[in-house]
């Protein structure tokens, strides 16, 4: 399963705002050949959401966290 921030290739518009808040630079530019941006490095990723919290368009970035920074929860009886 994918990791890290996911970009939804339908919805993005090329802006190229997430490659330049990225405190990492995990993004590749797409611009020069006309698509989105590509997630080079999604173990570098500081899950900050920079790049999610910048795009223009609701939902083409999304953040996915590893299983092990996930919340898991145990029912109390």
């Amino acid at each position: 399963m994918a990791y890290g921030p996911v970009i939804d290739e339908e919805t993005c518009i090329n802006c190229d705002l997430c490659i330049d808040s990225c405190p990492m630079d995990i993004f590749s530019t797409g611009k020069d050949t006309g698509n989105p941006p590509k997630v080079l490095y999604p173990d570098e990723c500081w899950y900050d959401g920079a790049c999610v919290e910048i795009c223009p368009v609701e939902l083409a970035i999304r953040l996915v966290h590893p299983l092990y920074m996930k919340l898991v929860l145990k029912r109390v009886k």
